[in-house]
C-alpha cells in the first residue's frame, strides 16, 4: 500500500454527510476496478478537490441495478457516526473513525498502489517529484527526510511542475507518468518556515484534519501527464548543514530505487534490468541540507540550467551509502546449504543483486558476500564456508568470520536465496 499515515481522531466532529443510505460508486478513467463510497459525499468532495484532471464517473447504488462487486473495489470507504471506515485490499482489518482528509488518504493511497499494479513493467517509486525547466527531478530518502515539505514548498514555485509527493508510476518506456494529485503537508508547519510558505500554504490548503492537508497549488501536473526523469536524489536532512549535491555511485541508487518501488516487480530478472537501466540513464545524486529554503534554491540553480547539473553547481565527493540494515536469525553452521534455483543474479560495478522470482526478495552482496555467494555454486556447510574464509584472511578472528557467516546464511535463508540441501 502507498505510503498514507492515517489520522484516527474523535476530536472536533462536524456531520455534514448525505442522507443515510446513498452509496455511490466511482469509476476513475484508466484505473481497473472502482471505489465505493456509503454515505461518504464528504470524502467525494475532498478527491474532488485534491485531484487535478482526474475526475470519476459517478453512479448511485440505485443507478447500478445492483450490489457492486466486492472483487472489482479497490478502495471503499462506509461512514461510521461522524467519521469513516477504509476498507482496503492492502490492509487485513478496516481503518475505522477516520476524519474526512484521512479517508482521502486511504482511498488514494490504494488507487495508487491499483494504477500501478495494473500495468506491465510499471514501476511504482515513492517519492516526490518536481519538473524544473523540463527537467524531471525525483527526490527520495528514508522516513523523515523532508520529501514531502520540500515537494509542498516547491508548489510556491510558479515555474515549476509538481508531479507528485508520494508515489510516480515510471511506466514501462521509461516516461513517469502524474497522477495528478496533490501533495499532502505535515501540520503544524515546523516553526522555521518563511513566512512567504506560510502564507502559500494558508491560500491553497484544501481537505485537511488536525495533523495533515492537502496543498492544492496552482501547479500540480494534470492526471496523464508524462515525461522522462532525468535526475534521481537521494535526501538527507540534518542540522546546521549548507545544502550541497553529492555524486552517488550507481550501486547505491539500484538500491534506493529497488527499496522505494511498491509494485510487485514481477519477473526479477526483467525488473533488476529495468532499474539498473533507469540508475545508469540517470543523474544520481545524494543532497544534504538543513534549511528548507537553502535547499530549494539549490535545487533551482542546479537544474534550472540546460545542462545537468548547471556547471556552476560543485558536485561533492559520494558519501557512505547509508541504506536500511534489516537483521536476520544467524543460521546453522553445520547446516549443508545450496542456491535456490529461483534467483536471478545481476551484476552492477563490483557488486552483486540477486532477486527470488517469486518472492519478490532482494539482496545486495558486497565484495565478501559475494564471495560466499560463489562458494554456494555446489552445496556446502556454513561451517565449510567459514573454514574456507580463514584460510583466504589468517590474520581476521576466526570466530567472528564464524559469526558473520552464520547471519549472512541466515539472511540468504529468510530471503529465500538458498535453502537446506536435503
Amino acid at each position: 500500500m502507498a505510503d498514507c499515515d492515517l489520522a484516527q481522531d474523535n476530536s472536533g466532529a462536524r456531520d455534514t454527510r448525505a442522507p443515510f443510505g446513498v452509496m455511490r460508486q466511482l469509476r476513475y478513467p484508466g484505473l481497473d476496478g472502482t471505489v465505493l463510497l456509503e454515505d461518504a459525499d464528504d470524502v467525494l468532495a475532498a478527491l474532488n478537490a485534491l485531484m487535478t484532471g482526474w475526475t470519476p464517473q459517478v453512479t448511485t447504488l440505485a443507478e447500478l441495478g445492483d450490489t457492486p462487486d466486492p472483487s472489482q473495489q479497490v478502495s471503499k470507504i462506509r461512514a461510521n457516526g461522524a467519521r469513516f471506515d477504509l476498507h482496503s485490499p492492502w490492509l487485513d482489518e478496516p481503518l475505522r473513525g477516520l476524519m474526512t482528509a484521512s479517508a482521502a488518504c486511504g482511498v488514494v493511497a490504494d488507487m495508487s498502489q491499483a494504477f500501478c499494479n495494473q500495468y506491465h513493467g510499471c514501476l511504482g517509486l515513492h517519492c516526490g517529484a518536481v519538473q524544473i525547466n523540463g527537467h524531471l527531478v525525483v527526490l527520495t530518502g528514508p522516513a523523515r527526510a523532508g520529501k514531502s515539505t520540500l515537494i509542498s514548498r516547491l508548489t510556491a514555485e510558479p515555474d515549476m511542475t509538481v508531479f507528485c509527493d508520494d508515489i510516480l508510476p515510471v511506466m514501462e518506456d521509461g516516461l513517469a507518468f502524474g497522477l495528478g494529485l496533490a501533495p499532502r503537508l505535515r501540520l503544524p508547519l515546523p516553526a522555521t518556515v518563511s513566512p512567504a510558505f506560510r502564507a502559500h500554504v494558508d491560500r491553497y490548503m484544501g481537505p485537511a484534519d488536525r495533523r495533515y492537508g492537502y496543498l492544492c497549488g496552482p501547479n500540480i501536473a494534470p492526471h496523464g501527464t508524462r515525461a522522462p526523469v532525468s535526475a534521481f536524489i537521494v535526501l538527507a536532512r540534518g542540522q546546521d548543514l549548507p545544502a550541497q549535491l553529492h555524486r552517488m555511485e550507481p550501486t547505491e541508487a539500484v538500491q534506493h530505487l529497488v527499496r522505494q518501488n511498491i509494485s510487485a516487480p514481477g519477473e526479477g530478472t526483467a525488473h533488476f534490468d529495468q532499474v539498473t537501466r533507469m540508475a545508469e540513464s540517470l543523474l544520481c545524486l545524494k543532497m544534504v541540507y538543513s534549511d528548507l529554503e537553502d535547499a530549494v534554491a539549490l535545487l533551482r540553480r542546479a537544474f534550472g540550467a540546460d545542462v545537468l547539473p548547471a556547471p556552476e553547481v560543485s558536485i561533492a565527493p559520494a558519501l557512505p551509502a547509508q541504506i536500511e540494515a534489516v537483521v536476520h536469525p544467524p543460521a546453522s553452521l553445520s547446516q549443508r546449504y545450496r542456491r535456490s534455483a529461483q534467483v536471478a543474479v545481476r551484476a552492477v560495478q563490483d557488486d552483486l543483486f540477486l532477486w527470488h522470482a517469486t518472492e519478490y526478495s532482494y539482496f545486495h552482496l558486497n565484495v565478501v558476500a559475494r564471495a560466499i555467494w560463489t562458494l554456494l555454486e555446489d552445496p556446502i556447510t556454513g561451517a565449510e564456508i567459514a573454514d574456507t574464509l580463514s584460510e583466504v584472511f589468517p590474520g581476521a578472528d576466526p570466530d567472528q568470520i564464524a559469526r558473520d557467516v552464520a547471519a549472512l546464511l541466515g539472511a540468504f535463508e529468510t530471503e529465500f536465496l538458498i535453502q537446506p540441501d536435503a
